[in-house]
């Protein structure tokens, strides 16, 4: 006889209640225990997966509908409590879709996603201005850098424009200035009709121009002094002023006599008159103290060469007494 297929397994059958079914049925008692629960367990295991699968289907389909049905309320946001907002909630089918004990569960989750969610947000927003200010900062930094290095440049350029117009101008003073003794408020009229414009730079200010313009003035004066102290080194010397004029002056004495001997020299008449006697005065002081001192020396040494010779004859009459005195013994 045939036996027909058993068809009321399910996922929830095990082997007790099973056995109680068909323990008596020819084909449970054909096999050992073993054999029955492997068999049984192959039979019940992809129903319950099957079961296990379609649950946890709609359980997320559940899930999924109630997280639409807080979504669409609009005003939950991740500061919402279940205890406020549940009451709002009961009417919509979505919310009885769910367990009783599940609601909070799912609502704190769904919270906890928007709060998630948020600090994504965040982070994304802080990472972009991060990135913005590190931009920015690069930017700034290269302007910055570009800027010094152009005001290097310029700065460079400026200094180079200014040394040219100083030298221009007092290429222009050499030319043009030639006496000590020039004024400024007469030479400026005379600078500012150079044809190339040296006395008109832009680089150079009246404060500059004046400034220059005296210390070529004092450059001028200082070689005619150098000069004339020359001269006076040349002439006015003391073999010189050892000769005497009629009336008894000298170079070194007299003025009057030492400018006779000295006007014929260009030296001379390049020296500012005011200060030709104050130079020749001190050249001639000089003069005289080396004299002074030399006839100090001269005195000296002859006062200690009479001592030596004295101290010399001295000891010669000693020495001839004593011969004397020593015969006579």
């Amino acid at each position: 006889m045939q036996l027909s297929p058993i068809k009321d397994i399910d996922c929830n059958t095990d082997y007790q209640a099973f056995k109680k079914k068909w323990g008596d049925d020819p084909r449970f008692q054909a096999l050992d225990r073993k054999e029955r629960e492997f068999l049984l367990n192959e039979r019940v295991f992809p129903l319950k997966r099957a079961a296990q699968e379609k649950a946890q289907a709609e359980r997320a389909a559940s899930v999924s509908s109630f997280k639409s049905m807080l979504q669409d309320k609009g005003d939950i946001t991740s500061a919402s409590r279940w205890s406020k907002v549940k009451d709002n909630l009961k009417s919509d089918p979505r919310y009885k879709s769910i367990k009783h004990e599940d609601r909070e569960k799912i609502f704190n989750e769904y919270v906890a996603e928007l709060k998630a969610a948020e600090e994504d947000v965040e982070r994304k927003e802080k990472a972009r201005q991060d990135e913005e200010e590190r931009l920015r900062e690069r930017e700034r930094a290269l302007r910055k850098r570009k800027e010094r290095e152009e005001h290097e440049v310029e700065r460079v350029r400026s200094k180079a424009r200014r040394k040219e117009a100083v030298e221009s101008y007092q290429a222009l003073l050499v030319e043009t200035i030639k006496d000590p003794q020039a004024s400024w408020t007469e030479s400026k009229p005379k600078l500012e009709k150079d044809p190339q414009g040296r006395a008109a730079n832009s680089q150079l200010d009246n404060s500059d121009l004046e400034k220059f313009f005296r210390e070529h003035v004092k450059s001028l004066h200082e070689r005619c002094v150098l000069e004339f102290r020359a001269l006076l080194t040349e002439v006015i010397t003391a073999e010189a002023a050892a000769q005497e004029t009629e009336n008894g002056k000298t170079i070194i004495n007299s003025w009057s006599t030492a400018k006779q001997v000295l006007k014929s020299d260009p030296r001379y008449n390049k020296m500012p008159r005011k200060e030709r006697e104050s130079l020749w005065h001190r050249h001639a002081e000089e003069i005289r103290r080396k004299q002074q001192k030399l006839g100090r020396d001269q005195e000296a040494e002859k006062h200690s060469e009479g001592k030596s010779r004295s101290s010399v004859d001295s000891g010669k009459h000693i020495s001839a007494s004593r011969r004397t005195h020593d015969h006579r013994r």
